[in-house]
């Protein structure tokens, strides 16, 4: 046999076994190069209802009132809702949080990060809704919702609710502008 057919024969085996190894054992598969997905968030529509009953936000949002009592379901309070559309981030958790701020000084009064989420698909889009009860006295509040990923450094959405005051009524207030390309407030 000469050199050249011996080497073929030797390849030839070589390729075999390493053909044989991946498909038995798959995690050795080398990684195709995929392009990143494009990946955004978004949070549309987002309004406020400024004085809601819990009970009443549990109505609008379609959720039980079971295990409350009329006391807890009597607490004034501001009710948000809006659209939250997700693309690129299949299979990956990101987490869903709210923050209460007082417009008068920008301080964060109250804050939330407990909703997770897993996007089933490419593109999900829902409707989110939250309720927090109404500080005492009078104020001027916004509630932000933002869209984290744990990898990025910053939110990957946010959305801003027109004003709303406290359980004594409102006071004028130019709150500060967290989302960008949110309608500046009246």
């Amino acid at each position: 046999m000469t050199l050249v057919k011996q080497a073929g024969v030797v390849v030839g085996l070589l390729s075999g076994a390493i053909g044989l190894f991946v498909l038995l054992f798959p995690q050795y598969r080398p990684e195709r190069s995929e392009p990143t997905p494009d990946q955004s968030a978004a949070i549309t529509g987002v309004v406020v209802n400024a004085r809601t009953t819990r009970g009443q936000y549990l109505d609008y949002s379609d959720q039980s009132k079971l295990g409350f009592t009329k006391q807890q379901l009597g607490i004034v309070g501001a009710s948000a809702f809006a659209r939250v559309q997700i693309v690129g981030y299949r299979g990956r958790t990101l987490t869903l949080a709210r923050q209460v701020i007082d417009a008068r000084n920008g301080d964060v009064v109250g804050q939330a990060r407990d909703f997770l989420v897993t996007p089933p698909a490419e593109k999900v889009s829902h409707r989110w809704w939250d309720w927090v009860p109404l500080p005492k006295g009078r104020g001027s509040y916004v509630m932000v919702i933002k869209v984290l990923d744990d990898e990025q450094a910053a939110a990957i959405a946010c959305g801003q609710t027109p004003p709303f005051g406290g359980l004594d009524g409102s006071v004028r207030a130019t709150p500060p502008q967290i989302c960008e390309g949110q309608p500046a407030a009246p």
